[in-house]
């Protein structure tokens, strides 16, 4: 206590750690933010093409639908149904979107002369619904289903950091409203 009533201009040095404290953690703070708003934004650009994809899909779903199934099948002309669906182009959706520039296996995404964020390793399944479920209660839907990494380097700590690296799930399911 004696050191804080001091009143010999000790406690400047104090203030000032105090305040590079604060401004370090700010910082950090900011950074955390960036980094979440960055993987928000991309992951709602990649639910967009997955959507898109499904929504491709539709004119395969519908066939099945009108026989009381919302699964992506075609009559063939053997009267026989085969399953008939696209993944669609993704990627080429995403670099519209987001404004990548593609080098090699990854798609990156510049602030001027500075990487912002970089992915790469999408990955798309789709589940087709069952061709005349036993059960249709418990039937799943037609669902597009995607994977992708994404690569954002730290503005903090001036590049000492390694990125941060996130796999980001998304999934879109087709729903007939009537």
């Amino acid at each position: 206590m004696k050191f804080i009533r001091n009143t010999f201009g000790n406690g400047y040095p104090l203030v000032i750690a105090a305040v590079l404290a604060i401004l370090i953690i700010s910082c950090a703070i900011f950074e955390y933010m960036r980094l979440v708003i960055i993987a928000s934004g991309v992951r709602d650009a990649v639910q967009s093409s997955i959507i898109a994809v499904a929504t491709e899909n539709y004119a395969q779903v519908y066939n099945g639908l009108r026989e009381g199934y919302s699964g992506g099948y075609t009559l063939t002309a053997a009267d026989t149904w085969s399953e008939q669906f696209s993944t669609g182009d993704v990627y080429a959706r995403l670099d519209q979107t987001l404004g990548l520039t593609v080098q090699g296996n990854k798609h990156i995404k510049y602030a001027g002369t500075e990487e912002e964020f970089a992915v790469s390793g999408l990955n798309i399944s789709v589940q087709n619904a069952p061709f005349a479920p036993a059960s249709p209660s418990t039937v799943s839907k037609f669902e597009a289903e995607g994977t992708i990494t994404l690569e954002v380097p730290f503005s903090f700590g001036w590049h000492a950091l390694p990125p941060m690296k996130s796999t980001l799930t998304v999934k879109a399911g087709y729903t007939p409203k009537f």
